[in-house]
Parts: structure tokens; sequence; C-alpha cells
């Protein structure tokens, strides 16, 4: 894609937004944490809002519609699976390390996406993709400290959040799904992913609905503005700008996120840690810029 395509600012306007509503998800799910909420209430709501949005979205337009077959079923059953594993894992991860550095671990899936494709998919790795892995690693070490077990328990819960977001982007890439619009499939996956946690929850005792209003009030929030309005600024900017600009723009939401561990939950970040976020972001934006193709479009 060239540059001075017409939207192209725009589109990058449009990533950045959308980017910026997602690093927000830390300071939502910790307010509704802060009202009695869980991991399992806040991912459950998520969903509940965003399928709700997404639903009234599909209904008013003309050109949409609510109809799958079951071939789309089964491929979204698998696919809404990791989609609804993910908020779990990287919801859960903020209870026990700074959530800025939290969603920076959770970034890390590119190059698991890469890894994963490597592993199953055979797909070859090229001598930058090796590269990336090692920046990528040298980065999550950064975030260890010796002796802070509450430390290496969220790393581990964030970083396995990147890689069943990798497994989200690979089935869901790997479906046969694209013959359907995509705010159909996100109905779809929202609508799934709020059965699955709602069913698991109340099964394990986990689902605590009766909350005060302001915990329902974030929850409301992070499923409108980041489940539903984010994900359609973001698929905008990708059809306006491409894939590779929208990739890197992306990167400002583990960045929000940091700002706003610092700003509002007087997070500390140490220069340690600093040079780890540098390090996946670099990892991630080498990565996603080799696979831009050739020349180098943007």
């Amino acid at each position: 894609m060239k540059s001075g395509k017409p939207g192209e600012g725009m589109g990058a306007l449009y990533v950045i937004l959308s980017a910026v509503l997602f690093g927000t998800m830390p300071l939502l799910t910790k307010t509704a944490y802060a009202y009695g909420g869980n991991t399992y209430t806040v991912a459950f709501g998520r969903f509940v809002f965003g399928t709700a949005t997404t639903a009234v979205i599909v209904a008013l337009s003309p050109k949409l519609t609510f109809r799958i077959t079951r071939r789309d079923l089964r491929q979204l059953l698998v696919v809404s699976f990791f989609s609804a594993v993910t908020p779990l894992l990287l919801y859960g991860s903020y209870r026990y390390m700074d959530s800025g550095l939290c969603t920076t671990l959770h970034f890390t899936y590119p190059v698991t996406v890469m890894v994963l494709g490597a592993l199953f998919f055979r797909t070859p790795l090229q001598r930058r993709q090796v590269l990336c892995l090692a920046i990528c690693a040298a980065g999550i070490i950064c975030f260890y400290r010796p002796g802070q077990t509450g430390d290496v328990k969220g790393m581990i819960i964030a970083v396995l959040s990147g890689v069943t977001f990798a497994l989200y982007i690979l089935t869901l890439g790997r479906s046969n799904l694209n013959h359907q619009p995509m705010l159909t499939v996100s109905f779809w996956i929202s609508l799934l992913c709020s059965a699955e946690i709602g069913i698991f929850s109340a099964l394990t005792g986990n689902l605590h609905l009766a909350l005060p209003w302001q915990a329902w009030a974030a929850v409301a929030v992070l499923g409108v503005c980041v489940a539903a309005l984010a994900q359609v600024l973001f698929q905008t900017g990708v059809f306006l700008c491409g894939e590779v600009k929208a990739s890197l723009l992306s990167t400002f939401e583990p960045l929000t996120s940091v700002v706003i561990g610092i700003l509002v939950f007087r997070e500390e970040v140490t220069a340690r840690a600093v040079v780890g976020v540098v390090l996946i972001l670099l990892a991630a934006s080498l990565l996603v810029v080799k696979s831009g193709g050739k020349d180098g479009a943007d």
C-alpha cells in the first residue's frame, strides 16, 4: 500500500484510538475489582455488553445478518474458546503484577503466532524471526525479579494470555469464516464467549452478579467501548491504512496501559522493566515490518 492513499491518515487515527481504548482495559478491570468484581464476572460482563452492542449494529444494518451455517458454528466454537480464555488469563494477571507490564507481556502474541505456526503448521522460520524471538525472550526476562513469587505468577499468566490470543488469531485466520461479514462473526464470537464463560463461572461458583452499579458501569464501558467500539475502529483502520501500519500503531495499547498504571495506580516502573517493554515492542514491530512484504508497503 502506497503512502498517500486517500483515508490513510484517518485509518491510522482509527487504529491509534482503538489501541488507546484497548489500553484502558486494566483501568476498567481494576475499577470493577475495587467494587467487588472478579476476573470471571468482568470477562463475562465484557462479552455480554459486547454482544448486545454488536447485536444492535447488525440488527439495524440492512446489509448484515445473524445467519450462519452449521459449519460456521463449529468453527466459531473453536475460535470462541480461545477468545474466551484470553481475557480470563489477562485480567487474572492484573492481580499479581503491574497491569501495564501485564499488557506488555500479553503483547508477545505476534512472536507466539510465529512460533506456533512453525511448530504446528510447519511454517519455516527466517533469521529475522529467530532474532525477534530472542529479543522478545530477553524482554520477558527483564520483568523477572528474584524472590517476587507474585511477579512470576503474573508473568506466566500474562504470557499465557498471549499464547491463547495467538491461538485465537491462528484458528480464526485458518477458518472459512471470511465469507461472513466481520460484525456477524464478532457478534457470534461475543455471544459464544459470554455463554462459555457464564456457564463455566456459574458451575465453579465464580460468577458474582450482585455488584454495585460502579462495578457494572466499568464492565459496561469495557464491553461497549473496548470489546465493540475499539474492535470496529481497528478493523476500519486496517482497511484504510493496511495491516502493517495498523499492527505497528497497535503498540499504543501496551504503552497506554503502562501510562495509566503509572498515573492512576501509581505503579512503579523500573529501568529494567522499561528495557523489557522496549525489547518486546521492538520484537513485535520488527516481526510485523518483515511480514509486510518486500515492497514495505505503507
